[in-house]
């Protein structure tokens, strides 16, 4: 065999290990070539049998796209570095010796015999398994939620460098987070499959998806998700959690997933951007509507384009004193889509006129499941505790239905110059010269946007004591009018006033304060006031500082007639021969002198009184010789008293107080507070009113009543025969010149209670009983007040009560309940005496248990309609007492009519009812109540029981369960007709179910058609459907059922369809059926389209079906 020369040089320059390829060469192979590969170095020589350990193969002639070789077996993740390195992975292998190969794209190969060694290696551990996922919040309607799970793995010598690691399998795996998390059988396992390396390349990464069922039946529902490993093929597994399982698995590191049902997030009255109060106006015939815009944001609903699905929206107007979320009262109307504002939707609706004048509150209401509605405001409401994102009363609009629109409040304004604080003034005691110019700034549009002063603008500077509101106190001065300074900005005017000097030590506040054609008046501080949330603050007015040599006050700052809190004008009677009793009270107010507790020092007060027409404060007539006493502090105010002086003469009077301080001039006072301001100056029309009218002798009572003040319907009252006299009977009493002006009781007055036969005249029968006499209780403006208790006749019979008084021993007045007098019109009458009705003594409390079927409220109902079912129980020892009684159990049933719920209870369909408190007239007797939505059509029937250990039941029927135990025929009856609201609804397909469906073969069906809501495209307005599943042998509308929402898919002609699958898991055996909601109403329950739907009623025989 010859050789070639070449190959005889390569065999003189080589080690003899290294075998060239060459012309001739017995064992064969590809021809030799001029570029074949050189392998002179392995670097490790030596391995485990498991492979995958990092080799560099050193030598010459290596080209890109080279394989390399470990014996037969090629090396997993090669990399040519350059024409002299390639390095690779070591595949798996017996122990032993191989050779090294390095194979170039043109065939052309250079060997090392023998140049790496297999060797037995402990088996590969992992190192390190870790969950890289967080936590997940996810909102689901329904529909289950995916949520891919990655992992991460580390296992020495094997997932080191690039490429997936031989022999290594993940799973990913999901639990409910109430289950055993650190045991593997808890959860649902599926393969994983590889992603990539780490960014260190030392860990391979895994990823797979599980699908979670959201909540049934709840409002939220969490599972755990995490992920294993195996390097023996699943005979044993590491699974992982959110730290890594290097240091140990623990429950509180796996990772979760959150699902919750849709919800409203946010929620706003009015237009975007806008926080403005929402006002509407309409006169009361008014036909042309206001539309009223309303905000809402629900995560994962209202985002992107279109209304969110599932959304209702409803605007409501209601009493101005009422909360929305809880009142009855308010009216509530459909809201239609109308766009998007960024991640919110827009809803708009008609406002109703109420047509007739008043003032009500207008809101915005979302909703998107089980009717669990969020309430808006116009700054907007979410979950906020504190803050403007709270719900408030105050923020809601205002609907005014009227003859006349109400006055425009001022939008904005502001003390001092533009976007400058309120200086701060400093004045002398005696300064009357460089008085300051404040300046103050007004906004309303339509009025100040115009050029010049805004037409019908009003505004005032005031100053006042620190501390005082100027928005309610009497005791601001505001005298100094405002004058139109500029046009600022082209919105707002700018006015200015000279700010006068109290010229009395202390520290004041200065503010100032606009009107618009006598409209509401808006009080300014340094910040800026408006409607959006820029609130009025005591602590930016601004401040007025007077220092100096003291000036003694002799100018009263307030004073009013009357006490604090009435500005309505006293009226005092008194005859030529009363004496003088009627206490009269006033308040004055002296800067600096009665601001400190006790009385104000150097202060005269002056009751006087005058003819009725002379002016107080010119006429000599009136009589200023009773001086006021100090009496008490109120506020900065002193409080005085006198006793008002009786003329003596008949005829007309007035009567006023008037003060001065320091001998200063007098300030005249009358009911609603006079001050130097010309708008608070005295009245003579509020000074008091006193009439003195001739004395008589008295023996004539005026004027009685029977009852309690107020209240004209005559009292009817009970009491057994053996029973306690308890029942207090109250009478007025009216003597002109004794009742008016006594204090306490009058001796000449007797007054009794009287009792007799009904049909007797109390003023003619001698059968009447008047041997109570009532005693004096207290003084009741010109009234007295008596009281007595009414004797118990101890005799079974009808009776009626009433009062008679007499004064001086003259003639009786009998009373009846809408009061009597000396006027025949006001006579007394019989049939306005109280009724008094005296029974049996009730047979002894009951010792035994029983209970009773109280009341159902109504025979014949719609599908779907409420019923309200209500029960007693009575168990000694147990129910006696307040509160429910210990571990009583009340459920109310619906069923069969033919069925007898004691013995055949699986007929019926049982749910829990709640203590509402204690049964009024049944002593130690729990009453229970609760509300059943019967869904199946037809005669029915309603039932109740009770236990006290959940296994044992006492049933009960209506006339209870200690009359003749229990019986059909008092089971209450029950018609359960067609469904009224929905005209059509129905479960559409598929009528069965396969227990293992898949996809879209779980998909479920249903159609409604409501006039004037399904017609026409898109989704009706204020639907709300729902799928459900349970027992057919239970009344979905009772219990016993899960419903999940479904979401609007399409037209059908005129109805509309609605589309959702049945959740998995739901065994065979199940039922399922559709239900709809329009604007929170009762729910429409369809069955099988193929059997009409609700057209003929809903039966459990015509509803879906899961099938084995």
């Amino acid at each position: 065999m010859s050789m070639s020369s070449r190959c005889l040089r390569a065999l003189f320059l080589v080690l003899p290990l290294l075998v060239i390829a060459c012309d001739g060469d017995s064992g064969g192979g590809p021809a030799p070539s001029d570029n074949a590969p050189v392998v002179r170095e392995v670097q490790p020589s030596g391995g485990p049998v498991a492979g995958n350990t990092l080799i560099n193969v050193y030598g010459s002639g290596f080209k890109e796209g080279a394989k390399l070789f470990f014996g037969e077996q090629e090396a997993l993740r090669v990399v040519v570095v350059n024409s002299n390195r390639i390095y690779g992975y070591t595949p798996t292998a017996s122990s032993g010796a191989v050779d090294v190969r390095v194979v170039n794209p043109d065939n052309a190969y250079g060997t090392l015999v023998g140049g790496f060694t297999y060797e037995g290696a402990p088996s590969a551990n992992i190192d390190q398994a870790e969950v890289l996922n967080g936590n997940v919040d996810a909102v689901s309607s329904g529909q289950p939620v995916g949520a891919t799970v990655r992992g991460a793995v580390t296992v020495s010598g094997i997932t080191r460098g690039t490429g997936q690691g031989g022999g290594i399998r993940a799973q990913v795996g999901f639990a409910p987070a109430d289950a055993e998390l650190l045991n593997p059988e808890s959860y649902t396992w599926e393969e994983a499959t590889y992603e990539g390396d780490s960014d260190s390349r030392e860990a391979d990464i895994y990823q797979g998806t599980v699908l979670l069922q959201p909540a049934i039946g709840g409002e939220s529902r969490e599972w755990v998700i995490t992920m294993r490993f195996s390097i023996d093929n699943g005979a044993t597994w590491v699974m992982a959690d959110g730290d890594g399982s290097a240091n140990g698995v623990s429950a509180d590191m796996l990772r979760r997933v959150f699902i919750s049902r849709p919800r409203v997030d946010y929620c706003k009255l009015g237009p975007d951007g806008n926080n403005g109060p929402v006002n509407v106006f309409y006169r009361p015939g008014d036909t042309t509507l206001v539309k009223v815009a309303g905000q809402v944001y629900a995560a994962g609903v209202t985002q992107g384009g279109g209304a969110g699905s599932g959304l209702v929206a409803q605007l409501g107007y209601g009493p101005a004193d009422s909360d929305p979320s809880n009142s009855n009262a308010w009216t509530w109307v459909g809201a239609t889509y109308k766009t998007d504002h960024g991640n919110n939707d827009e809803w708009e609706a008609d406002l109703p006129n109420p047509g007739t004048e008043g003032t009500w509150r207008i809101a915005f209401r979302f909703s998107i499941s089980e009717n669990a509605w969020r309430y808006c405001d116009s700054d907007g409401v979410n979950d906020s505790n504190e803050g403007n994102l709270t719900f408030s009363l105050e923020r809601l609009g205002t609907l005014t239905v009227g003859d006349e629109a109400p006055k425009p409040p001022i939008a904005w304004c502001k003390i001092g110059l533009d976007r400058t604080p309120p200086e701060v003034i400093n004045y002398t005691t005696t300064q009357t010269t460089g008085l300051k110019t404040v300046y103050a700034q007004v906004h309303l549009p339509g009025v100040t946007d115009r050029e010049g002063a805004g037409p019908g603008l009003s505004g005032q500077l005031g100053w006042g004591p620190a501390g005082e509101d100027p928005r309610t106190s009497p005791l601001w001065n505001w005298s100094t009018q405002l004058t139109f300074d500029q046009d600022n900005f082209e919105h707002n005017d700018q006015w200015k006033g000279t700010l006068s000097n109290p010229a009395i030590n202390g520290e004041y506040r200065y503010a100032v304060r606009f009107n618009h054609d006598g409209g509401p008046i808006r009080v300014c501080d340094g910040n800026g006031v408006d409607d959006g949330g820029q609130d009025f603050e005591l602590d930016q007015l601004g401040t007025l500082n007077v220092t100096g040599q003291p000036v003694i006050p002799r100018v009263i700052g307030y004073c009013k007639l009357g006490p604090d809190g009435n500005n309505t004008p006293e009226t005092v009677t008194y005859t030529t021969a009363t004496t003088p009793s009627r206490r009269v009270e006033a308040q004055v107010f002296v800067q600096g002198v009665t601001n400190e507790a006790g009385q104000g020092a150097n202060i005269v007060g002056q009751l006087g009184w005058g003819p009725d027409g002379e002016d107080p404060t010119t006429s000599s007539q009136w009589n200023w010789s009773t001086s006021g006493e100090y009496a008490s502090d109120i506020g900065a105010n002193d409080v005085y008293e006198a006793t008002l002086p009786n003329p003596g003469v008949v005829g007309s009077y007035r009567f006023a107080y008037r003060f001065q301080v320091n001998d200063g001039e007098f300030m005249y006072c009358d009911a609603d507070g006079n001050s130097p301001n010309p708008e608070q100056s005295f009245n003579v029309d509020l000074a008091g009113t006193l009439t003195v009218t001739e004395a008589q002798a008295l023996n004539a009572i005026d004027y009685c009543k029977l009852g309690p003040d107020g209240n004209n319907t005559p009292q009817s009252l009970a009491y057994t025969a053996g029973e306690a006299a308890s029942h207090v009977i109250v009478a007025y009493v009216n003597v002109t010149g004794l009742t008016d002006t006594n204090e306490g009781e009058v001796a000449a007055i007797v007054g009794q209670l009287g009792w007799g036969p009904a049909g007797e005249d109390p003023a003619t029968s001698a059968e009447w009983n008047w041997d109570t006499t009532a005693g004096f209780a207290e003084d009741f403006y010109a009234n007295d007040r008596y009281q007595a208790t009414l004797p118990n006749p101890g005799v079974v019979g009808s009776y009626r009560f009433a009062y008679r008084f007499q004064v001086n021993g003259g003639e009786f007045m009998y009373c009846d309940a809408d009061g009597n007098s000396t006027n025949p019109e006001h006579g007394f009458n019989v049939d306005l005496a109280g009724s008094l009705a005296v029974s049996e003594d009730p047979d002894p409390e009951p010792t035994d248990s029983y209970c009773r079927l109280q009341s159902v409220d109504g025979t014949t109902v719609g599908s779907g309609d409420t019923v309200t079912v209500v029960g007693r129980v009575h168990i000694p020892g147990v129910t006696a007492g307040n509160g429910p009684g210990a571990g009583v159990q009340v459920q109310v049933g619906v069923g069969a009519v033919d069925a007898n719920a004691s013995t055949q209870a699986a007929a019926f369909t049982w749910k829990a009812a709640e203590y509402t408190g204690e049964a009024d007239g049944e002593a130690d007797t729990d009453e229970f109540s609760t509300t059943v939505t019967p869904a199946y059509t037809g005669d029915r029937a309603v039932s109740l029981r009770y236990s006290t250990d959940g296994t044992t039941w006492t049933y009960c029927d209506k006339d209870g369960s200690d009359v003749g135990g229990y019986t059909l025929g008092q089971q209450h009856a029950l018609t359960v007709g067609n469904h009224a609201e929905i005209g059509y609804c129905n479960l559409q397909w598929p009528f069965e179910m396969p227990e293992g469906a898949e996809g879209g073969a779980r998909t479920v069906y249903g159609q409604l058609w409501a006039a004037d809501v399904t017609p026409g495209g898109g989704q009706g307005a204020g639907v709300v459907a729902e799928l459900g599943y349970g027992p057919a042998s239970s009344d979905p509308g009772v219990s016993g059922w899960t419903w999940v929402a479904a979401t609007y898919l399409s037209d059908e002609g005129e109805n509309d369809q609605y589309a959702v699958d049945l959740p998995a898991g739901v065994p065979a055996g199940t039922s399922y059926a559709y239900r709809y909601s329009l604007n929170g109403g009762p729910f429409c329950y369809g069955d099988r389209n193929d059997r009409q739907g609700s057209s003929n009623g809903f039966s459990g025989w015509d509803i879906g079906t899961v099938t084995p």
